[in-house]
């Protein structure tokens, strides 16, 4: 009973992927990068005594990380790509928390006026890109 409920499902899902009614790396995850990353980090910030910028530099590379992990595999083995794009926001807060992260240690008060003002027109000229993207 249950063998034929899974091969139910692993047919419905093949289906489902041929007829591109699901992106073929939508079941795929790639959440394990997140805590990962975080560990890492913190188990370095905690080398160099520095645990809070070791967590939001590990942070911000496992946003990173998570985000093109999927646009880097190999094609799967029926040829299809990934065709969902890259968030662009994700990236944004990841590169700022690794910035932030970086600044605590090297620069504590001299860097932030800048890193936040990056971010803000960062932040702004993805929302412009998105905006403009949708209209045409």
């Amino acid at each position: 009973m249950n063998a034929d409920r899974y091969a139910e499902i692993t047919d419905a899902k093949r289906i489902e992927m041929k007829n591109r009614l699901s992106e073929p790396g939508e079941h795929r995850n790639s959440r394990f990068i997140i805590p990962a990353c975080i560990l890492i980090g913190l188990g370095v910030g905690l080398l160099v005594d520095h645990m809070g910028s070791g967590i939001l530099i590990g942070l911000g590379l496992g946003f990173v990380g998570s985000e093109l992990l999927p646009h880097g595999k190999k094609p799967l083995e029926d040829g299809y790509h990934l065709t969902g794009g890259v968030n662009e926001m994700t990236l944004l807060t990841g590169a700022f928390l690794i910035v932030i992260g970086t600044s605590l240690v090297l620069a504590p008060a001299a860097i932030w006026p800048y890193a936040i003002a990056g971010f803000m027109i960062l932040a702004g000229m993805s929302f412009l890109v998105r905006g403009f993207s949708r209209i045409a």
